[in-house]
């Protein structure tokens, strides 16, 4: 098993938006749920940058299938402000070459913990993805959430991150 260095990827592997803070709740029903309870969604753009990243090639050397992208990343405000942090890890999902990753992602903020998993399509033109992960858990303010977060990787090294929170 190899282990090659790459350069910081702040993925969605690489993992995350242009993070402006803007907790902005909305209603997410015109009714209200049988329960009296009031969903609201709570938007947070972000940028993420990468700080650190892996790749381990599993064997054959001439396949991809299982090779795995770990990964670490810093999440900033549109003003550069610091928001949190962000980890990875993806898995290839393809022999040759290298076209689809699954992806799990936790995003450190400063009220709780946010986990997310997906796949994403990676292109060779344009911005390395830009795909939805689903919400599948959280800690502290962000305990019990869902919905969803875009990550748009436009570069190896930068993602906007937009998190559509439902609580």
């Amino acid at each position: 098993m190899r282990k090659h260095v790459l350069p910081a990827i702040g993925v969605a592997a690489a993992t995350a938006g242009a993070l402006a803070l803007s907790l902005a709740p909305t209603a997410a029903n015109a009714a209200p749920p049988k329960h009296g309870y009031h969903h609201r969604t709570i938007t947070i753009e972000a940028v993420e940058k990468g700080t650190a990243v892996n790749l381990v090639d599993v064997p054959p050397d001439d396949s991809a299938l299982g090779d795995q992208l770990i990964g670490t990343g810093d999440l900033t405000d549109e003003n550069g402000d610091e928001l949190g942090t962000s980890s990875f890890v993806g898995i290839s999902t393809d022999a040759e070459p290298r076209t689809s990753e699954m992806l799990t992602f936790v995003y450190e903020l400063p009220d709780g913990k946010i986990t997310t998993s997906g796949t994403a399509e990676l292109s060779d033109s344009g911005p390395v993805f830009d795909e939805k992960f689903a919400i599948t858990g959280g800690t502290g303010k962000y305990k019990n959430a869902s919905g969803e977060v875009r990550v748009q990787q436009e570069t190896m090294e930068q993602a906007k991150v937009t998190f559509e929170i439902r609580r």
